[in-house]
């Protein structure tokens, strides 16, 4: 089992905000949208947070890297691998209004990752 940890930052804090504020959200490897806040949790070159806003918005995408998880270290392939397997993902995480307000005011967010399943707190 691996926690995730996703610290506050100014990125973090946008990500929230604006999740707040937006009305529609993509489904992963789904021509969909839902009403329910969501961010999306992405494996691929690093381990990360992503907004997953239902309209295009390219400028405004926002990421944020787990802590030891960026792409910039040294050994972020076999950390990632080692963390959360060594296939590349994109999973919706649904957000409750009182976490993104926790997290849109400097809280910080974890994510518990195993081989069944991963849950999360913020």
């Amino acid at each position: 089992m691996t926690i995730l940890h996703f610290k506050t930052s100014d990125e973090l804090k946008k990500l929230a905000r604006e999740t707040l504020r937006r009305k529609k959200f993509k489904v992963p490897y789904e021509n969909k949208t839902t009403s329910k806040k969501t961010f999306f949790f992405v494996k691929d070159t690093g381990i990360y947070l992503m907004n997953a806003w239902g309209e295009k918005d390219y400028k405004n995408n926002v990421v944020v890297y787990a802590k030891g998880y960026e792409p910039e270290s040294n050994d972020c392939w076999e950390r990632c691998r080692e963390a959360v397997g060594g296939d590349d993902f994109g999973e919706a995480v649904h957000m409750e209004k009182d976490q993104l307000t926790r997290l849109a005011n400097g809280g910080d967010m974890s994510i518990r990752v195993s081989e069944t399943h991963y849950e999360w707190r913020a």
